[in-house]
């Protein structure tokens, strides 16, 4: 005999996983966001640091860029 499926019951559990996965996305999204932040604050530390010790102005290194 055929066994009867219960789709009420399984498309719960699947949207009960899809809640899941969305809300880790989020999370995933983020800590991207945030490590993106923390990666530009290191680069321009860097840049300035290095403006600094070769006494360059912001105008003189975007004309470098630039060329």
């Amino acid at each position: 005999m055929a066994r009867k499926a219960n789709y009420e019951e399984k498309i719960s559990a699947l949207e009960a996983k899809i809640e899941k996965k969305q809300s880790e996305i989020k999370v995933l999204k983020a800590k991207a966001a945030d490590l993106k932040a923390q990666k530009a604050k290191h680069d321009y530390q860097e840049l300035t640091e290095y403006m600094q010790a070769n006494e360059l102005t912001a105008a003189e290194v975007l004309a470098c860029i630039k060329d």
